[in-house]
């Protein structure tokens, strides 16, 4: 006797989403996903993200009131209530063709598998270098740590419902990174993540500097730092991109901090150290870098330097601010 197919539905939290939620329902449509799998929870908008979801003939949950990401993936999942495998999907994330499939597919051939996650593909849509390098970065990490895994990422990723529903869900309380929480407490249970290099999606997001070094500062390093000294991830491996080159980029990182306002008493000094720091951060992150002059050429690799050191350096504010002031 075969074993019942498993099924699925696809959850995607849609704030202010109006300009991109359509053309990620419709990505889904393509990757297979009937209409009635997808579940689309419109958090409170006021820009028609409701009327774009309606119109397209998907399952909307509508939030009585602003929840965040994690409380409305929590929603949607209460709708969801039949499917085997809940795939949480960012607004403004397009997931590639073969991504239902591959989620099936892998559940089905492991079933001691509680969750698979993917990544941004090597392909981001917005043209900005900041927007470029945020995306490859991010598919870089990704793709460097790619297999067995202790955390979770909800831009692409799947769990078994029996699992979600284990631990709870997300929580809701959270404001960023709840889903690395997430994946750090079932694999305290000893459940099995995995990180699949396959399971991509296009990232839509325009990135300016000033979000990134908002969003390094308040929604990583921050509730990351804070994450990790609540003993969350003690005794499991290294995270992602906490890993011994994330660690010694934002040290060095900081040590071109500290030359840079040093300039004012030692202009030669502190020229020389931040030129030291940054050609130091490109070393470690020497692979990046030519994965950039790979994807985006010279220009591209070139401008990645002072964003990677940028980069390290709103991480490592944002870890010093949590350890100092709690």
């Amino acid at each position: 006797m075969s074993a019942k197919p498993l099924t699925v539905a696809a959850i995607v939290p849609a704030f202010e989403a109006a300009w991109i939620v359509g053309e990620c329902i419709v990505h889904l449509v393509t990757a297979g996903f009937q209409a009635e799998e997808i579940i689309v929870v419109d958090d409170a908008s006021t820009d028609g993200t409701g009327a774009v979801c309606r119109n397209s003939g998907v399952r909307l949950q509508t939030a009585p009131r602003r929840l965040g990401a994690a409380g409305a993936r929590n929603l949607g999942a209460e709708e969801a209530a039949r499917a085997d495998i809940l795939l949480f999907v960012d607004s403004d994330v397009l997931v590639h063709s073969d991504v239902r499939q591959r989620v099936l597919d892998r559940f089905a051939a492991e079933p001691d598998l509680a969750a698979v996650f993917g990544s941004y593909d090597d392909a981001p849509i917005h043209p900005g270098l900041v927007s470029r390098f945020r995306n490859l970065l991010h598919h870089h990490v990704h793709q460097e740590n790619s297999g067995e895994a202790v955390t979770f990422w909800t831009g692409c990723g799947a769990v078994r419902r029996v699992d979600f529903e284990s631990v709870g869900g997300f929580d809701a309380e959270q404001r960023m990174m709840e889903d690395v929480a997430f994946g750090l407490k079932l694999a305290r249970r000893n459940r099995r993540l995995l990180l699949d290099p396959f399971l991509r999606g296009a990232h839509a997001k325009c990135w300016t500097l000033s979000t990134m070094i908002r969003s390094d500062i308040f929604d990583r390093a921050i509730p990351w730092t804070r994450l990790q000294r609540s003993g969350a991830a003690d005794g499991l491996p290294e995270l992602l991109n906490i890993a011994w080159r994330g660690k010694v980029s934002v040290a060095i990182a900081m040590l071109g901090l500290i030359a840079l306002m040093a300039i004012v008493l030692s202009p030669t000094t502190g020229i020389v150290g931040l030129i030291t720091a940054i050609a130091g951060v490109a070393v470690v992150n020497r692979r990046f870098l030519g994965f950039a002059l790979a994807k985006g050429g010279v220009l591209e690799a070139l401008a990645a330097v002072p964003l990677l050191w940028i980069h390290y350096t709103a991480a490592g504010l944002g870890y010093a601010w949590v350890r100092i002031m709690g």
